[in-house]
């Protein structure tokens, strides 16, 4: 053991030894004007490693970037060749991702030499990822300690990257602000800057789909200003301002000394007629598994759960309220509890019978809390759900009592249910106590509104090797591990599927897509009306393992939800993001039409979507787990 140790520390120590040369050798060749080209090339020859090939996916991921790196690929060996431009545009994304990778993997401590340490907030923002920098700053405000960023250098980026002022000479110009409108968390900014001009002061308060501006510049001054769209329409100021030009999505104005304040509306994205956020500041730090539904007056309601953390006794389900013909949403309230000491609740779903007099129905699921065992079954897992219901006959305002499912029945597990020929059927699941055994996906169906139930499942499941657990090498060996049953390398297995969600064809047939742990969508067929469905097989939609929803439109078309990652072969998890809405004629084949959500930042996830008749959509879905977003479209 003693030699071992030793092994790790020389080379711990070897691999410090290059870091610092490195760090010392760029920080060199930046300063120099004789020779640049030659010594980065000499540079880049000695420190950049490419291998192409080696990422497991077929389409590239910031997340999963092939291995080409500098060094030691740690952040201290990367930052510096991307802040002097010395990184080769043909591998500049690799060596980003690697960044961006170890960044999320170090929950965002960016804990470099002193040397780097001035470079990485600015760097973040020019190769894109200002929010990323803004994420490390707000995770770790302390900013004095060796794990993050000093207050000077979080203060500069904040003045030039975020508030976006600094000083130029270009036509007599002399001041330009252009500020990050895009960082999603950031609703107020504040910023007094001095410059040889005099004080340049900015203010913004802003949603995701608004800001207002308030900036002054110095009497005799002249300034560019930038504001993120392409429409004059889209600006209302008041002051004398006149636009330049358009530039990357932004346009440029130009103001003299004075104060100044622009009124914006952003550009949105194609389909995009709205977006928001649920909540923004509670007393709950994490929320997830939205819902959505209306209510019989056309108030619109999104449901979550929220608490300390998934598992956590202290999760309790919330809606809020989006009133008919209004732009907000209500602060969420309370609507359920766990009804037994030291359990948690999970995955609520929203539904109501489209026919007057209906309820609001709520489902949701009842599970032991975190970290209760039974010798070594860990009994909170979902194995132990039990299924409760309560329901709202005044439009989602006050609730009835707690009522338990019955014996072997959840409801629908995450995805809402449909109402079709009279028939109400919820899209359910299983999930089972032991690891190495498959998930199953099922369907409860009841002809009379509820008062009783009847339960179906696929005839059969197609097998395939269980994604999860596969490992490069050991596919095909079809054997398992007597002395260990959760290791199934290679052994086929029947395909693991849970939360399906229900397609509506225009010839009565449905449709169920699910997710899987095999890398790509599951789907089954029913031909009457849910009683019975065929059997479950992987279709060529990719799957994270992660939660999807689709609704059928008036005009016939299906809508999907999802993130657009297939599960990495060998990892347990995989990133929900991006997250985009596909549309599609047939249910087979899917054109993707808009993206959500794409960044390396936690997560985006299960979505949930619904149609109102006018043919809007409306989503919502897990915003980095701790808000709900929601986003209209009109497609």
């Amino acid at each position: 053991m003693k030699k071992v140790l030793s092994c790790i520390a020389a080379l711990l120590s070897v691999l410090s030894l290059q870091s610092r040369n490195l760090v010392e050798e760029a920080l060199r060749i930046n300063t120099l004007t004789d020779g640049r080209e030659e010594a980065i090339a000499k540079f880049n020859a000695d420190y950049l490693t490419v291998r192409r090939g080696s990422s497991l996916l077929d389409t590239p991921h910031i997340l999963y970037p092939d291995s080409t790196f500098y060094g030691s690929n740690t952040l201290n060996d990367n930052i510096l060749p991307l802040a002097f431009g010395f990184v080769p545009d043909s591998v500049r994304a690799d060596v980003i991702g690697n960044v961006i990778k170890t960044i999320r993997s170090r929950k965002y401590r960016a804990d470099v030499c002193p040397e780097v340490e001035p470079y990485v907030l600015k760097t973040l923002y020019s190769i894109g990822h200002n929010e990323m920098a803004y994420f490390i700053c707000e995770e770790h405000p302390e900013m004095q300690t060796a794990d993050c960023i000093a207050k000077q250098y979080r203060d500069e980026w904040m003045e030039q990257c975020v508030a976006g002022i600094t000083t130029v000479d270009k036509r007599r110009i002399k001041i330009r602000i252009r500020p990050d409108f895009t960082i999603q968390e950031l609703d107020t900014l504040s910023m007094k800057v001095s410059t040889p001009y005099g004080e340049v002061t900015s203010s913004f308060e802003k949603d995701l789909m608004h800001a207002e501006w308030h900036f002054s510049i110095p009497k005799g001054v002249k300034a560019e200003i930038y504001t993120p769209t392409v429409h004059r329409r889209n600006v209302r100021k008041r002051c004398l301002a006149r636009r330049l030009r358009v530039e990357d999505g932004w346009s440029v104005w130009k103001v003299r000394g004075g104060e100044h304040h622009f009124s914006i509306d952003f550009d949105m994205p194609e389909h995009v007629v709205e977006r928001q956020f649920v909540y923004k500041n509670e007393d709950f730090p994490q929320c997830h598994s939205n819902t959505l539904c209306f209510a019989e007056n056309g108030d619109l309601l999104c449901a979550f759960y929220g608490g300390t953390g998934e598992h956590y006794p202290d999760t309790k389900v919330r809606i809020a309220r989006k009133n008919k013909g209004t732009d907000n949403w209500s602060r969420p309230v309370v609507v359920a509890e766990p009804d037994k000491d030291n359990f948690c609740l999970d995955n609520p779903v929203l539904f109501r019978i489209p026919e007057p007099g209906e309820p609001v129905r709520l489902w949701y699921k009842i599970r032991p809390a975190w970290k209760l065992q039974e010798g070594e079954i860990d009994l909170c897992s979902i194995a132990f759900w039990e299924g409760r219901l309560k329901t709202s006959t005044d439009n989602g305002y006050t609730w009835s009592e707690m009522q338990t499912l019955p014996d072997g029945y959840l409801g629908p597990i995450k995805d809402k249910p449909v109402y079709h020929k009279g028939r109400l059927i919820c899209p359910s699941s299983r999930e089972p106590k032991y690891e190495h055994l498959s998930r199953t996906i099922h369907f409860e169906w009841s002809d009379d509104k509820g008062q009783s139930w009847n339960c179906s499942e696929p005839e059969g499941v197609d097998l395939s090797i269980p994604t999860k657990k596969r490992v490069p090498g050991r596919v095909g060996e079809n054997v398992d591990n007597p002395a260990n049953p959760n290791d199934y390398y290679g052994v086929y297995r029947p395909i693991s599927a849970i939360q399906p969600t229900i397609f509506i064809h225009k010839d009565g047939s449905l449709q169920a897509l699910c997710r899987t742990g095999n890398s790509k969508m599951g789907e089954t067929w029913s031909r009457d009306n849910g009683q019975t469905w065929s059997r479950l097989t992987l279709t060529d939609m990719p799957q994270n393992n992660s939660g999807i929803d689709g609704t059928t439109l008036p005009d016939g078309r299906f809508v999907l939800v999802y993130n657009k990652f297939e599960s990495l072969p060998g990892t347990s998890g995989s990133p929900r993001t991006p997250l985009m809405v596909a549309v599609s004629e047939d249910g087979r084949n899917w054109t993707d039409v808009v993206t959500l959500e794409d960044d390396a930042i936690k997560e985006y996830s299960y979505p949930a979507v619904i149609c109102d008749e006018q043919g809007y959509v409306h989503i919502a879905y897990t915003w980095r787990r701790y808000r709900s977003k929601y986003v209209k479209l009109k497609l």
